[in-house]
């Protein structure tokens, strides 16, 4: 990846909006951004100035920064201009004629981990910030862009490289009766950095685990409402719905935003108060597959909505709900109400939109329940693999006491070179190319 040469990239969302931004980074950055602004731009500050180019004028706000201060460490110029995006376009293929290069997917990001203004899981977390779907999510990924991670790996990567330093000394004066680290020395580092890594996974998460949506099915008898739920809930007709019971003959799914995230909202076929004959006719065949269909929806599913009308009994299911909607509200008393339900329920109708609100709410807590009020560290698959490696490596000299010193430097200097990893202290190109690829353009 070139990191010397002046990039340009439209660095706001796709579509209309107030502002748009547009962004250069390089040593001609300032340079380029002259030509297009008057008044004269300053070397760093923001200039409400106006923009002209092709017999186009337009006001906007430039903001300058000089390297290494800004978020490339490079010379870098935002112009923030109206919020259209044929402007921007046009205000980008402008910047390209006039000497600078459209930036490829997260070269602006790239070029501030090489200039070492980011480490590489800081990088991560702007891309998991970036990508984020719900508020669980977003909170782990800001967690990781701070440099969380880093600031909890430093001690124990530092503690090593001390601890590898004073060995590989004792093999360079292993001649000499000089102990720079003894056995018992080396052991409680070794334990202690283990320790603080089982203690850093087991209070992370996983960011892959955070950006699963949550699969919500919703299970009831033959004409319980449920596919007029779906329909209701996700804003448009989804499923077919009708009066005659069984309509619903496979899995139908919907995502349905809610207030902290997006979930996965699933309609499986009713369930019938018994099994379907055994009987060897397409009709029974059938009726067992979808049967079949619904209960191992139900098993895998994340949260179970029991739908079902007030007055009726639920059907049997391999687990117990979540929580139970009794459906068209508008057509039953509140007296109507079954008993010796196994969840809290709540009632609704579909059809007028009573209710609905209080269950999104209720699938919002339900899907998105947050453990403790602090955010958790989150990690990558990356991140959990370079970890396991350096706990492998310290379990292995831990397990030689008798090993000579330079097994010993060999085992922390494989667990240094894991840690390294997660941080970019040690990167090959073609992990840095995997990683940057997953942002868009302009990041």
């Amino acid at each position: 990846m070139v990191t010397c040469d002046t990039i340009a990239a439209i660095a706001s969302a796709a579509g209309p909006a107030a502002r748009m931004i547009v962004r250069l980074s390089g040593s001609r950055a300032g340079e380029i951004g002259a030509q297009l602004c008057t008044p004269v731009l300053p070397a760093a500050g923001a200039l409400r100035c106006r923009v002209a180019f092709d017999a186009l004028e337009f006001p906007a706000w430039a903001y300058c920064f000089t390297a290494p201060r800004s978020y490339s460490g490079q010379d870098m110029v935002e112009i923030h201009l109206p919020g259209n995006p044929l402007l921007a376009r046009m205000l980008l293929e402008c910047m390209i004629k006039l000497g600078a290069r459209q930036a490829q997917a997260g070269e602006f990001t790239a070029r501030a981990y090489f200039n070492g203004r980011i480490d590489l899981s800081e990088a991560e977390g702007i891309a998991a910030v970036i990508a984020a779907q719900n508020d669980q999510e977003l909170r782990a990924a800001r967690q990781l862009m701070a440099g969380e991670l880093a600031r909890r790996l430093r001690p124990t990567l530092d503690s090593l490289a001390d601890a590898l330093a004073l060995v590989e000394a004792g093999i360079d004066f292993s001649d000499e009766d000089v102990t720079f680290l003894t056995p018992g020395q080396m052991a409680q580092r070794i334990a202690w950095a283990r320790a603080q890594l089982a203690e850093l996974v087991a209070g992370s998460a996983s960011l892959e685990r955070l950006a699963h949506e949550p699969r919500v099915v919703m299970v009831g008898r033959p004409n319980s409402g449920k596919s007029t739920l779906l329909n209701a809930l996700c804003g448009r007709d989804r499923a077919v719905v009708s009066s005659v019971p069984g309509t619903t003959r496979d899995v139908i799914w919907a995502d349905v935003p809610l207030l902290r995230g997006l979930i996965r909202l699933v309609d499986a076929a009713g369930l019938e108060s018994a099994p379907p004959s055994v009987a060897q006719d397409a009709a029974g065949h059938i009726s067992r597959q979808m049967r079949q269909h619904a209960l191992r929806e139900v098993e895998a599913a994340d949260i179970v909505l029991l739908v079902m009308e007030s007055g009726s009994e639920p059907p049997e299911l391999p687990r117990q709900p979540d929580l139970a909607v009794l459906t068209k509200s508008d057509l039953h008393a509140p007296d109507q109400r079954p008993r010796n339900l196994p969840c809290d329920s709540l009632s609704i109708s579909a059809l007028t939109g009573h209710g609905l609100d209080l269950l999104k709410r209720k699938l919002d807590d339900l899907a998105f329940r947050v453990a403790s009020a602090t955010a958790v560290l989150a990690l990558n698959s990356r991140h959990v693999q370079a970890i396991s490696e350096a706990c492998d490596a310290l379990a292995r000299a831990a397990g030689q006491p008798t090993a000579g010193l330079e097994i010993i430097a060999l085992e922390l200097r494989q667990a240094i070179d894991a840690l390294g990893r997660v941080l970019g202290c040690v990167s090959p190109d073609d992990l840095l190319g995997r990683i940057f690829a997953t942002f868009c353009i302009g990041k």
